[in-house]
Order: structure tokens, then C-alpha cells, then sequence
């Protein structure tokens, strides 16, 4: 038996919520995985609503997150961590600390005999001159470091609001049109096409049969031409959702689910 997990989009820490409900139930979780000894976790990005990470400070919160984790990887379940846009701050703490293994998207890695590209899916496709500047400055080290040199409470503080500020926008109804996952129109879609294409010209024409991604907060699903299907799983903060590849079969769960019952997702298939 295999078993892999992908997660995305939790947002600890975020505002507007109960926040102890929701790392409870990131840990519980994650307890479970650790018990069925899953073969492996994929964390897409976006875990934390704000993380930042200084070289001798540990954010506040995350507690028991973060022994859950630790946990897991010393259980012998390999866990991995993509960065989301909330925590692209990301170092060596959860390498040498945790003992995760963090990656950078696009990743395709086979599990199970399928072929996945994992992310969390911001800046795949988008062009768009204020995004970019944007996400230049967020991945600049020059920046990073000036950033550093604040201390850990204006930092936060700070780091809090943009991501208040960000989930506000979302939430706006005349914005809503610009945060949902918007299928075959979404640049997202029009990256896997050709990442897909590409991937199967270098690879004697083997296809992708995965895409899965986060950051949209609205679920979705979407058949790819050039092979397989793409997956976008929901924010926990609304209920939320994780995948889970058993014996070479995906499913898609609802986060709130007492028990973790699942129903298969084949390729093709409309979202559940």
C-alpha cells in the first residue's frame, strides 16, 4: 500500500477565523497521517498566512503545528514544503530544524507510477507588470535583508496586515470575479497546456497525469490537452479540501471531514 498527501492553503494564523480550530485541525491531520505511516505529505504553499523568518527568532503561534510536523518527519514520513506567496519567507529552518525537504515549483515528481506537477500556482502564466513587480520585490534577498533588519514586532505586524489586506480584496463582491479559479480563461490553465506540451516532447512523449496546485481559494478542476488533469484545492479558512493518492488512486477531501472519507477523483472527472 502507498499512500501520498497534498496539501494546500491552511493559513494558520489568519485573521477572521478561529484560529486554534484551525491548526487543530492542520494537526489532527497530520497526526493521522503520521499513524496510517503515509509515504509521503507535499505542502503546496500558503501553510501559514504570514511566515518570516529570522536567523535567531521563531515566529510566535504554530506550536503545535510545528511539533506535528516535526513529528511526522522524524515518524519517517517525507514531507515537503513548496513556498506560497503568504509564506515565500522561507529558509533552512524547516530543512535543518523540522527535517522537510523544501522545493521550488513547478516540481514533477513521480509517486505511485503517475507523473504530478506540483506548486502553489501564484506567477505560473501571469504576466502582468504590477505582479511581477510585486513578486520581484517579495524573492529580492537585497530587499529581504532590509526587511530583516525591522524588528520581529513591526515585521509582523506588518506581514499580518498585508495578509489581512489580501484576504479583504478577495472578499470585496465587485473583486470576486478576479480570486476564483476561472478554468480554461485562468493563465494557470494556459501554463500547465504548455508545460505539458513541452514536458512530453523531452520525455518521449510521456504525459503529465496530475496537475495540483493552490493559491486560488476557490476549488477547481480542469482537463489539460496536452494530458491529464489539474487539480486546485480550496482554502481551509472556507472549509477547505487536501488530495490524497492511494494505490495510484486520486481523491479529493473535504478538510472537514471527521473522519477522512473520500470519493475518487478520476481524470476527467467533475469536482467533488
Amino acid at each position: 500500500m502507498s499512500k501520498s498527501y497534498f496539501i494546500s492553503d491552511v493559513h494558520m494564523g489568519a485573521a477572521f477565523c478561529d484560529r486554534k480550530a484551525l491548526e487543530q485541525g492542520f494537526v489532527t491531520l497530520l497526526d493521522r497521517i503520521r499513524e496510517e505511516k503515509a509515504d509521503a505529505v507535499y505542502l503546496l504553499g500558503d501553510i501559514f498566512d504570514f511566515w518570516y523568518e529570522y536567523r535567531y527568532v521563531i515566529p510566535r503561534g504554530h506550536t503545535r503545528a510545528l511539533g506535528a510536523l516535526a513529528r511526522l518527519c522524524d515518524s519517517g514520513v517525507k514531507v515537503y514544503f513548496f513556498r506560497g506567496n503568504h509564506d515565500v519567507w522561507v529558509y533552512d529552518y524547516f530543512e535543518q530544524e523540522l527535517g522537510m525537504t523544501v522545493l521550488e515549483q513547478p516540481y514533477v515528481a513521480e509517486i505511485d507510477g503517475k507523473l504530478f506537477c506540483l506548486g502553489h500556482g501564484d506567477g505560473l502564466g501571469r504576466t502582468d507588470t504590477m505582479f511581477r513587480l510585486i513578486r520581484w520585490a517579495f524573492h529580492n534577498r537585497a530587499l529581504q535583508v532590509l526587511f530583516s533588519a525591522l524588528h520581529p514586532r513591526w515585521a509582523f505586524g506588518l506581514g499580518y496586515a498585508w495578509a489581512g489586506h489580501s484576504r479583504k480584496m478577495k472578499n470585496i463582491p465587485e473583486n470576486a470575479g478576479r480570486y476564483v479559479f476561472r478554468g480554461e480563461q485562468e493563465p494557470l490553465y494556459h501554463y500547465a497546456e504548455a508545460f505539458g506540451r513541452e514536458y512530453k516532447a523531452s520525455h518521449e512523449g510521456r504525459s503529465i497525469d496530475y496537475y495540483i496546485f493552490g493559491h486560488y481559494h476557490t476549488p477547481g478542476t480542469v482537463k489539460i490537452p496536452s494530458g491529464g488533469q489539474m487539480y486546485v484545492l480550496g482554502c481551509w479558512v472556507d472549509g477547505g479540501e487536501y488530495a490524497v493518492l492511494e494505490n495510484g488512486c486520486l481523491s479529493i477531501i473535504s478538510a472537514g471531514s471527521p473522519d477522512g472519507s473520500a470519493r475518487q477523483a478520476p481524470a476527467g472527472s467533475s469536482r467533488i
